[in-house]
């Protein structure tokens, strides 16, 4: 996992949808399975803002500003089906978000904007990590093993997480969108 340069007094901050039980074991299980040890600290969640140094003392703005993101949506269907690679510029194997990836890529667009308003690594790319930072063995492996998931459920909100100095992710915050 990459974690861009943080200085004293900040935190490692992502905003992400989480993934429902039964599926988000079943996919922690296979990433470990597969040799890929973040698993065990990162659970399978759809990314909308990946790690970014935040001032600690922005917390509160943050909060604040992602809390004013939620009520701008409803709820909405996730489907995840299918597997592709970001190779050859990233060793990782992932889901497709075949159903709501336009809502994902709205939302995260929502979200970097304000206080998280970031330049991004890669351009933005809805996706469940199933591998990542291992060979193409692993890769491959991981592709055809997942070829056949499959899940789908409606997204109530999202999560602010905080990443230790260890690379596990922490839930901070949730943030669930306005209903009706």
């Amino acid at each position: 996992m990459f974690l861009p340069q943080r200085l004293a007094g900040q935190d490692w901050l992502g905003v992400l949808v989480a993934i429902p039980e039964p599926w988000v074991t079943q996919l922690t299980e296979l990433r470990l399975r597969l040799g890929d040890l973040q698993g065990a600290m990162v659970p399978a969640h759809i990314t909308l803002l990946p790690p970014i140094p935040v001032p600690t003392d922005q917390r509160v703005e943050v909060i604040r500003h992602l809390r004013s993101v939620a009520q701008r949506y409803q709820p909405f269907r996730i489907t995840l089906r299918g597997v592709d690679s970001f190779r050859p510029a990233s060793p990782v194997a992932f889901l497709t978000v075949e159903e709501g990836a336009e809502n994902c890529a709205m939302l995260a667009e929502d979200v970097r904007t304000g206080p998280l308003d970031v330049p991004l690594r890669f351009p933005y790319h809805p996706h469940v990590t199933l591998v990542q930072d291992v060979g193409d063995p692993a890769i491959d492996l991981a592709l055809d093993a997942a070829a056949g998931f499959e899940a789908s459920w409606v997204v109530p909100g999202f999560r602010l997480d905080r990443v230790e100095e260890s690379g596990t992710y922490s839930s901070m915050a949730l943030f669930d969108f306005e209903v009706g």
